[in-house]
């Protein structure tokens, strides 16, 4: 960063009463497409500011390696030697499957969050902050990380059935299937476990699939098509349920 910049003195981290997010779109104010999403992750709705938020948002409803996440999770207020004090909203907050922290941005292209050298100026110091709390922070671009490979249509395609219900009948009979193997399966098999009738395409026991993905119990890598081969493991949450 430039020499001439103000030192960084002190930093506030702000969070919301309740663990929730600190800034509702209403608050924002913001002339593009905003909205709400029901996680069943996160354990509430979580707001997105761009389609790019939203997205970023299923990926990680899917996605095993996220244990949990916020949106618009604090406010950090930076107070520089000059007397100033910046603001900066991260975009996101995750808990990932290593219990690491990381602190999130979203950028629409990787260009555009270097198109302001202020904003530029506050996302390095978000970083040097984040590095000492020994929190991760990336910048992400949905051009790359989202619109590259099968990571987002298989976001689509799960959070659609994150609420299905899932019974103890259910939990049982995923316990069946997968105590002869090693605690892996083809996706086929694991829907028609699911579909209480032997059915590798059940809509029924797909939608089951889906939601115990969202919730962790069964592991697929979404970054890669999914397909009737495709491996589900069965992870150490869903065996402790079936006391295996």
């Amino acid at each position: 960063m430039s020499k001439n910049r103000p030192l960084l003195e002190s930093v506030r981290i702000v969070r919301a009463t309740g663990g929730g997010p600190i800034r509702t779109i209403i608050q924002a104010v913001l002339k593009r497409p905003t909205g709400e999403f029901p996680s069943l992750k996160a354990g509430r709705a979580l707001p997105w500011e761009s389609l790019a938020e939203r997205h970023f948002i299923w990926v990680c409803e899917a996605d095993w390696d996220v244990r949990t996440f916020m949106m618009q999770p604090m406010r950090m207020e930076f107070r520089m030697s000059d007397g100033r004090t910046l603001v900066y909203f991260p975009d996101c907050e995750r808990l990932l499957a290593s219990t690491a922290i990381e602190i999130v941005e979203i950028k629409r292209t990787a260009a555009e969050a270097k198109r302001d050298p202020d904003y530029a100026w506050k996302l390095w110091l978000a970083k040097h902050v984040c590095n000492v709390r020994g929190w991760h922070f990336r910048t992400i671009s949905a051009e790359k990380y989202l619109a590259k490979g099968h990571r987002l249509a298989n976001a689509r395609m799960i959070r659609m059935d994150r609420f299905t219900t899932v019974s103890a009948e259910d939990y049982l009979r995923l316990g069946e299937a997968f105590r002869p193997t090693q605690g892996r399966l083809p996706w086929r098999a694991v829907v028609a476990a699911l579909s209480r009738t032997d059915d590798e395409w059940s809509p029924q026991g797909l939608a089951r699939l889906r939601a115990l993905i969202v919730r962790r119990h069964v592991r697929v890598d979404i970054n890669r098509r999914i397909t009737p081969q495709t491996p589900v493991a069965l992870t150490e949450s869903a065996a402790i349920k079936l006391d295996k």
